[in-house]
């Protein structure tokens, strides 16, 4: 990588997780969300970033316009960051405001969340906690080798560590200890979000499953906490508007009731396939493909 190339990428990360956030937090929401959507067409943004996400997605799907799919990938980023910053700086109204809701919202409640890393969805918390849904999540940290290659990066991750910490108090956990916390949460009113799309970590229960022709690994130590204990469940997705306002759309199935693994995988794989089939710029892990699907030889129950 030359200096050219570093110095580039720096300004873009300064641009998107500080420069862009901080104006979004002085001016009117609808002024914000006209900003982000046309600086979401500059190529130079997010470059690097865009193309990694855009070259790995096409090897299983079939995309055609390169250029608006990335611009619909930065959309979702830049939606998040800015959402982040005002979420933090008390304006979580104006946030909450552009979110389209279901009229089945109630089901989530005392139910398990399953969702995905998908659109812009930071505010979901906010939202089911203003609405007293008392949500849990699981986390992973901020990476803290992020400081030296990307430190406006880090900023943000760190950044939205503190949102979740301030919106769900000790209902926020860190992974590596998150299967004890959620077994006692199980019984105790409240909803708790999983997104089963992270790639497992190496030593934890994973199976696989096909999504989009290819077998995949998911991590499955979650879901069987909660067959365990007959705990319902839903799915959701935080959805990009597709009508150019940059607003959301909070979509829920369910709730469902699954007595093996295997139903409960092979449900939520049929949710995220046709969200990646419809519009495949909304995922937010293309970067970690490599994690996610495996090879044939691998497939076959418990990994």
């Amino acid at each position: 990588m030359t200096q050219h190339t570093r110095f580039a990428g720096q300004w873009s990360d300064f641009l998107v997780y500080v420069l862009l956030p901080c104006l979004s937090i002085l001016v009117p929401a609808s002024f914000s969300r006209s900003i982000l959507r046309r600086i979401s067409g500059w190529e130079g943004l997010l470059a690097a970033d865009a193309e990694l996400a855009f070259s790995c997605a096409d090897k299983y799907l079939d995309l055609e316009d390169e250029a608006a799919w990335k611009r619909r990938w930065k959309q979702v980023e830049l939606l998040d960051v800015r959402d982040l910053f005002m979420l933090l700086s008390g304006r979580s109204k104006s946030v909450l405001a552009e979110i389209e809701m279901p009229r089945n919202l109630a089901i989530v409640r005392n139910r398990v969340m399953v969702g995905m890393h998908w659109g812009p969805a930071i505010s979901i918390l906010k939202l089911l906690a203003n609405e007293g849904m008392e949500p849990t999540f699981p986390y992973r940290p901020p990476d803290s080798g992020l400081l030296r290659r990307r430190p406006f990066y880090y900023l943000f991750s760190r950044l939205a560590a503190a949102y979740l910490s301030k919106t769900l108090g000790d209902r926020a956990v860190e992974t590596g200890g998150a299967g004890r916390v959620l077994q006692q949460l199980l019984s105790v009113p409240g909803s708790i979000c999983v997104l089963m799309d992270a790639p497992a970590q190496k030593g934890r229960q994973a199976m696989v499953h096909e999504l989009l022709g290819t077998p995949a690994m998911f991590n499955v130590g979650f879901p069987a906490m909660f067959i365990e204990q007959g705990k319902e469940y839903v799915l959701y997705a935080m959805n990009l508007a597709d009508d150019g306002t940059v607003k959301k759309k909070l979509e829920i199935q369910g709730p469902f009731n699954a007595t093996e693994i295997t139903d409960y995988l092979g449900n939520y794989a049929r949710f995220l396939e046709k969200h990646l089939s419809m519009d495949s710029a909304q995922w937010r892990i293309w970067r970690a493909e490599h994690q996610v699907w495996t090879e044939s030889s691998q497939a076959g129950g418990y990994q």
